[in-house]
């Protein structure tokens, strides 16, 4: 089921045409040509995960705009191994953060995880204007899951000074979601006549 899905996306958004006709006419975005030929396309990926593993994550002024984000201190310091590198965020267990941090820190932290986990079926990157983050799947998700997909999405657009990033749910029916977080909810069966 997840392969056939992969399979359509891929379909859909094969060529810089398609990608840019899959922006202006089905998303309804009035954005130029020029610049959405600029587009990177990313399948199966996990943002914040890939930052994580690039140590990007690392950099102090990162560090600083996440911890605002998520309302920690500014300097507190994440989890971390002997040798000061950061640990990997499976290792963030409830009871490893008990040991390091007072209580009120560790909901946040295992929420942080979360969020680092967040996996899109497709992102389309415009550099320094727009991101797509592209849900996708057989049946609607959870409004959990949204929530989660939509907090990763606010939270990489400042730390990539993004000017904004728009959340996409393609599933079977339709998903029914809060408008102020799914930008465009799209049906399979709605994209069929795109994907011949």
């Amino acid at each position: 089921m997840k392969n056939d899905v992969f399979f359509n996306l891929k379909r859909l958004l094969a060529t810089k045409e398609l990608v840019i006709y899959f922006i202006q006419k089905i998303l309804g975005c009035e954005y130029e040509g020029k610049v959405l030929a600029k587009s990177q396309l990313h399948f199966n990926y996990r943002p914040l995960f890939t930052l994580f593993l690039q140590t990007e994550i690392d950099n102090k002024n990162m560090l600083k705009i996440i911890n605002q984000h998520l309302g920690l201190p500014e300097d507190i310091s994440w989890p971390r191994n002997r040798k000061g590198r950061l640990r990997h965020p499976k290792s963030w267990t409830r009871k490893f953060l008990k040991k390091h941090y007072p209580e009120n820190f560790i909901s946040t932290f295992i929420w942080l995880r979360k969020l680092i986990f967040v996996h899109f079926e497709a992102m389309i990157d415009i550099p320094q204007n727009v991101f797509f983050l592209i849900k996708a799947r057989k049946i609607p998700f959870s409004l959990s899951q949204i929530e989660r997909a939509y907090t990763c999405g606010e939270l990489l657009k400042k730390i990539k000074k993004y000017n904004t990033f728009k959340l996409i749910t393609i599933t079977t029916p339709k998903m029914v979601a809060p408008k102020e977080k799914v930008f465009k909810a799209l049906d399979w069966q709605d994209l069929e006549k795109c994907l011949r």
